[in-house]
């Protein structure tokens, strides 16, 4: 692809020092009592997988380190604001164990789309569109946090509320493989922001992050302050400042690869300045859309379509269709120009990307039983991952307008890093799940011998996918980063171990700090 240079503006996140003045003649200095006033700010983390919020008090760091406590978390179980959008949306009233999920298990106030759905304990709300996501998601999660507010002596008014979706978003815009355009889902933001500030709060932006230069370098912030004490400013793990490290945070559409470079900043080598607290960083940041967990073992189990058996080859002995559904389908990228073609059909060839239905993608047991096997389902996702990086989306540039991203490529980027990597969120659950969540000392050899030894039998319990899940991400991981084609093998680079996200039934690790982070440090 043609680089557009225009585009490509030399991004610095920049945290520095610096005099506020009011407009009045003489450049009158702003009180400082006033200056580290708390802000107190409600996230929304829009999510491909669903929708958390984090209610936070901050104290503006005024050229420093900042004071960040949050005040408070919650997530319902619904299925991320992007499958709303496609009239796609769940929310769930009790889960399969017959425990309610949302209060009282019952439907929300003014939450009346949809259709209640039970299956075995579960009951859920199916076929939510657009205008229900603020009434069903968005409300209930602001209604909770009521208590807190009243412990804080805070009006909803005194609560500045921003949505920043990621990669489910991302993958819904026309440039991107779906079927929106900008503007549709600029007005799809909009609707949620109009109703959360009917709801009494004040409001910030609503709108998808994007995964370069904001959400990855959010995530590596955070990170790093947090486990490495990396600006100083923040003895919780670490009493004093320790080397960054890089990170893979895989989600459920895209994984952000971030890490501490030499060079210098700039938006088409995807570098960006982190500076806080007198600290000083380059960070390399990409996001790759589509290799999520969920989105790569979606792919996986569309291979060879129409002929797909849902990844018999991928699951363990034991698994089933009800235990194994997705939550929602997969856009599939055209593939009659690349080799091999594993989309073939001619619905696939006539239109650029065709979606296919959650229901598509089942274990086709007409075909076969599920049997994992590690050597067929890795060359799965060998295709799929060299695929997916290629794709004009995932081309390099904070914008995507660079050149075209590869996994040789990215192999040879990473061994730029000045420091071991680590993984989280997703590659942390799937170590987590094998018992090998160390976070240094990561034995590549122990992986594979311990996901080979789990998923030669039935999963216990393995009523859910996120725990049938297992064997295909754990073969994602895996071929990602140590098979064949991995990144780490024959590299220079290190691979060093999983850090947990949460610590204390608190989720540590998340973008939404990273933001406030670069935020407030001014």
């Amino acid at each position: 692809m043609k680089k557009k240079l225009n585009l490509l503006k030399i991004q610095s996140i920049f945290i520095g020092s610096i005099a506020l003045f009011g407009c009045g003649s003489g450049g009158t200095v702003v009180n400082s009592s006033s200056a580290t006033s708390p802000v107190y700010t409600i996230l929304f983390d829009a999510g491909s997988s669903g929708t958390r919020l984090s209610f936070y008090k901050v104290i503006p760091g005024n050229g420093g380190y900042p004071q960040i406590t949050k005040l408070s978390e919650k997530e319902y179980n619904d299925n991320g604001i992007n499958d709303f959008l496609n009239g796609n949306g769940t929310i769930e009233l009790v889960d399969k164990a017959g425990v309610n999920t949302l209060p009282g298990g019952v439907r929300p106030v003014n939450c009346t789309g949809g259709t209640e759905q039970t299956t075995g304990k579960q009951v859920q709300i199916v076929g939510l569109g657009e205008s229900d996501v603020s009434p069903c998601v968005l409300a209930p999660l602001l209604n909770s946090q009521d208590t807190t507010l009243a412990a804080n002596g805070l009006t909803r008014s005194q609560v500045k509320t921003e949505l920043f979706a990621t990669a489910g978003m991302r993958t819904e815009d026309t440039r991107n493989g779906g079927s929106y355009s900008s503007e549709s889902i600029a007005a799809y933001y909009q609707i949620m922001k109009t109703y959360v500030a009917g709801m009494g709060f004040a409001t910030g932006e609503f709108k998808t992050i994007n995964g370069n230069s904001e959400e990855g370098v959010w995530t590596w912030t955070n990170l790093n302050d947090y486990y490495y004490n990396a600006f100083n400013g923040n003895p919780t793990v670490s009493s004093t400042a320790q080397t960054p490290v890089g990170d893979f945070e895989v989600g459920g559409s895209s994984m952000q690869i971030a890490f501490p470079v030499n060079a210098a900043p700039s938006d088409e080598s995807n570098i960006y300045r982190v500076s806080i607290n007198g600290k000083t960083f380059n960070v390399y940041s990409k996001t790759i859309l589509g290799l999520g967990g969920d989105d790569a073992r979606k792919y996986v189990r569309a291979y060879l379509y129409s002929n797909q058996d849902g990844g018999l080859d991928c699951f363990a002995t034991g698994a089933t269709v009800s235990s194994t559904t997705e939550d929602s389908g997969i856009a599939l990228y055209p593939s009659t120009l690349l080799n091999p073609n594993i989309f073939p059909a001619n619905l696939v060839t006539t239109a650029p990307w065709f979606t296919l239905s959650a229901e598509s993608l089942n274990l086709d047991l007409s075909v076969g039983s599920p049997s994992f096997n590690l050597t067929s389902c890795s060359a799965k996702y060998n295709v799929i991952e060299s695929q997916v990086v290629s794709l004009a989306r995932n081309n390099n540039g904070t914008y995507n307008e660079g050149n075209t991203a590869t996994i040789s490529s990215l192999k040879t980027i990473l061994q730029t890093s000045t420091s071991p990597f680590v993984g989280i969120d997703n590659f942390y659950y799937t170590a987590s799940d094998l018992n090998l969540a160390e976070s240094t000392g990561f034995s590549s050899a122990a992986f594979e011998s311990a996901l080979t030894t789990k998923c030669a039998s039935p999963i216990v319990p393995g009523i859910k996918l996120q725990q049938q899940a297992i064997c295909p991400n754990g073969t994602f991981m895996d071929s990602f980063l140590f098979g064949t084609n991995g990144l780490f093998n024959g590299s220079t680079a290190s691979f060093a171990g999983v850090l947990s996200p949460r610590q204390n039934g608190t989720t540590v690790l998340t973008w939404t700090r990273g933001y406030l982070l670069l935020k407030y440090a001014n």
